[in-house]
């Protein structure tokens, strides 16, 4: 108990030191490790281990597909389909950047890549129509969360390899709960836009003009096309459906032009460079989580937590709380890496269906994603719109709220993830 007690406050020492996340894990787990009367070659062992698995290669395939489809411009085409959808609507804008962080999540599994495309594009052009910065950034970062909860899923690929669950399950598995996420954020942007008094002329469209822009989305469209139905009919693996996504948009981009021969290698460098971040997190979070397995965490957790409630969902919405004030300090990548092996024990412990629980963790730990003050898709989101990220906190609530109520409906109620779960091979 006092070794974990220690870990955490180095830990989030370290942190608020400055330290970058992966050092600072790398540094308490390695400190740790040779305080417990091993050698370092320990720690360089964990490191090499924490990456040396095929399913994580999933991981690089699905961000190169997603550079792959921006460099063609895909996602102006996405924008414009869900502009000709739901544009018309009052706080149209905001249901569009809502709408297109939803397809966009089909493309690529990484919610920090959907605030930066779609950002880029809906926050100037929310501002141009009249919409506050702060309300701007709340809409992007929040529907950004969309990205790792629709299939494909990096997120969902990190929690599989550290639990030995199905990665094609967890896809499906948040594909419901995803589309819940998308509809919750759209009402209460709904609400908002009318009390804030925003799009008091919304735009429409013409049957014609949504048939016009559905066309040329399409080619976008195809690959969460591709990646489900592969999975689904057996025809591929998850990580083999990161190889489809990737020749696909090869071929897509040489045959319309928009990928140039010339930007290819500077797309691979971009995509390489986004890999490395992932996993190198990935790799020392290996000698942190070992560390923790070997001083007996999960056993901790159920003994001071679990058994002492008695009740299964008092239990866990707890341990979503623990979660979620973790996730104000530590990227969820990092906590998938650290707590996924703890959070699936407990389940199990409990009595959950390992998917069941295993996507009401993802979610879960997806919260810190978009909550100061190291929320990852909320400081990109911040970044482009040029806004002091304490200046975002009040208006973001409702939006956070919705994702809390999401993960909550998913505890009650497991078939909104074990209904589609059940389709994966």
């Amino acid at each position: 108990m006092t070794t974990v007690a220690l870990c955490f406050l180095a830990l989030m020492i370290l942190i608020f030191l400055g330290f970058p996340i992966y050092v600072a894990i790398c540094l308490v787990g390695g400190v740790a490790t040779l305080a417990m009367g091993d050698s370092l070659i320990l720690v360089v062992t964990n490191i090499f281990g924490g990456i040396d698995h095929f399913s994580l290669m999933a991981i690089p395939l699905f961000i190169l597909a997603g550079f792959i489809m921006a460099e063609c411009k895909i996602t102006n085409a996405i924008v414009d389909f869900s502009d000709s959808l739901v544009g018309r609507f009052r706080g149209g804008l905001g249901h569009v950047n809502i709408l297109s962080s939803m397809f966009f999540a089909g493309i690529q599994g990484s919610g920090v890549a959907d605030a930066s495309a779609i950002g880029t594009i809906m926050i100037p052009a929310m501002e141009k129509q009249g919409y506050d910065k702060d309300y701007a950034v709340a809409v992007t970062a929040s529907s950004s969360a969309i990205g790792p909860i629709i299939p494909p899923s990096i997120a969902m690929i990190m929690f599989a390899y550290y639990t030995s669950q199905s990665v094609g399950k967890l896809f499906l598995g948040g594909l419901i709960p995803g589309v819940m996420v998308g509809v919750g954020l759209m009402i209460v942007n709904a609400v908002a836009s009318r009390i804030r008094g925003y799009d008091p002329t919304p735009s429409r469209h013409t049957p014609a003009m949504i048939i016009m822009t559905f066309i040329r989305s399409l080619p976008a469209l195809m690959v969460p096309i591709i990646i489900i139905t592969g999975i689904v009919s057996g025809i591929f693996t998850p990580t083999e459906s990161g190889a489809a996504a990737v020749i696909y948009g090869l071929i897509y981009g040489v045959a319309s032009g928009n990928l140039k021969p010339a930007r290819i290698g500077g797309v691979l460098l971009s995509a390489a460079q986004t890999t490395a971040i992932v996993m190198i997190i990935l790799a020392v979070s290996k000698v942190f989580a070992n560390v923790m397995v070997r001083v007996g965490f999960q056993e901790i957790v159920i003994q001071y937590i679990v058994e002492a409630i008695g009740n299964r969902y008092l239990a866990t919405l707890v341990i979503m709380m623990l979660l979620i004030l973790l996730g104000l300090f530590i990227d969820p990548a990092v906590l998938i890496t650290m707590f996924a092996t703890t959070t699936a024990a407990v389940g199990a412990h409990l009595g959950f269906h390992p998917v069941h629980f295993g996507v009401l963790m993802v979610i879960t730990m997806l919260l810190g994603a978009i909550t100061p003050p190291v929320g990852s898709m909320l400081f990109v989101s911040c970044s482009i719109a040029k806004l002091p990220i304490e200046k975002s906190v009040r208006i973001l609530l409702p939006f956070i709220a919705v994702l809390f109520a999401v993960a909550i409906a998913v505890l009650f109620v497991p078939q909104l993830v074990l209904f589609m779960a059940r389709f994966a091979n």
